[in-house]
C-alpha cells in the first residue's frame, strides 16, 4: 500500500479529530491492483476524482458497490478491499475514534459499516458535493489538503462532554486484569449501562466488540511480524486467550472472511495493510 498512498498527518487542533489523511494517485500506466485493508473500527470519509472505485468486504467478490465522488465508510469491522486503476486519485480522511460524529453529529451505531453512503445523502445536504467540486479544481495535492483542513476548522464540533470518559478510559482496554468498562464507569460516576450506549452512540460499537477487534488485532500483529516463518496457531491461542482453534477461526471469519491458513497463504505479503496507529487507541 505504501508503494501508491501517502499517509500525511495533521497537526493541531484537528488532529483531535482527523486520525491522518491517506491519498493515493496513480499513473495513466499504472498496472491495476486490489489491496485489502485491515479492519480497524475506523470511520473514513473519501473523496475521490478518478474514475469510480470498486468496493467489497471480507471475501466478498466484487458487485455493484462503489466509491463514486464521495464515500463514508465504517465503522470498519471487515476487511475494505479497493481496486486501485490507472490515474486513481483520492483522499481518504481517517477520523479518529469519536471525530466522525463530531463531524456529522450523528449516532455512529446507525451505521451498519459494511456499505459505502454519500455523505450528502447521508445528512440530507449538498454541502459535500460543493465540497468536492472545489477540491476537484485543484491541481496540487497541498492544496487540496489545506482546503480540508480549513472545511474541518469551520464545521467539527467540540468534543461533547458525554464523550470524554470513553476517550480518558480507552487505555483500560488494553490492560487484561481490568474490566473497562467498569474502570471507567467508576472514574466517571455512571453506570455501566451508560457507558455502553454513549460507545454505540459516539463510536459506532460497544465495548465487548473493541475488546474482541483488539485481541485479533494483536493476532494479526504477530503474524505479519513472522515473515516467512510458519506460524505456530497453538501458540497464538494460548498467547492471546483464544478457546480453542475454532475460536480463532471464527474471528478470522468474522473480520476477514476466511480462515487463519487462507490468510496466511492467499493474503499476507500481497497488498495487505493494518491501519496506521492513533491517538487513542492502535
Amino acid at each position: 500500500m505504501d508503494s501508491t498512498g501517502l499517509h500525511i498527518n495533521i497537526g493541531e487542533p484537528l488532529n483531535d479529530v482527523v486520525k491522518h489523511l491517506y491519498c493515493i494517485r496513480t499513473s495513466e500506466n499504472f498496472n491495476a491492483i486490489v489491496q485489502h485493508l485491515s479492519p480497524n473500527l475506523e470511520m473514513m470519509l473519501v473523496f475521490n476524482f478518478g474514475k469510480p472505485v470498486r468496493v467489497s468486504f471480507a471475501d466478498d467478490e466484487f458487485q455493484d458497490l462503489k466509491m463514486e465522488k464521495m464515500a463514508v465508510v465504517g465503522p470498519l469491522r471487515k476487511m475494505l478491499n479497493y481496486e486501485i486503476l490507472p490515474n486513481t486519485s483520492l483522499i481518504a480522511v481517517v477520523f479518529t475514534a469519536d471525530g466522525f460524529y463530531r463531524l456529522f453529529q450523528l449516532p455512529v451505531d446507525s451505521l451498519s459499516g459494511e456499505t459505502v453512503i454519500d455523505p450528502d445523502e447521508l445528512l440530507g445536504i449538498s454541502g459535500f458535493e460543493a465540497l468536492w467540486q472545489e477540491l476537484s479544481k485543484l491541481k496540487d495535492l497541498e492544496q487540496k489538503v489545506d482546503l480540508l483542513k480549513a472545511y474541518g476548522l469551520s464545521f467539527i464540533q467540540r468534543a461533547e462532554e458525554g464523550s470524554m470518559p470513553l476517550l480518558n478510559g480507552i487505555g483500560y482496554f488494553q490492560q487484561e486484569s481490568v474490566q473497562p468498562v467498569r474502570a471507567i464507569a467508576m472514574d466517571s460516576d455512571l453506570s455501566e449501562r451508560t457507558i455502553q450506549l454513549r460507545f454505540k452512540k459516539y463510536l459506532g460499537y460497544s465495548p465487548k466488540e473493541l475488546l474482541r477487534f483488539i485481541r485479533f488485532k494483536k493476532v494479526i500483529h504477530q503474524i505479519l511480524q513472522t515473515e516467512n516463518e510458519q506460524v505456530d496457531w497453538y501458540s497464538l491461542i494460548e498467547t492471546f486467550g483464544y478457546h480453542d482453534q475454532s475460536h480463532l477461526i471464527k474471528d478470522f471469519h468474522h473480520y476477514l472472511g476466511t480462515t487463519p491458513q487462507k490468510f496466511v497463504r492467499d493474503i499476507v505479503g500481497k497488498e495487505f495493510c493494518v491501519s496506521k496507529e492513533g491517538k487513542y487507541y492502535s
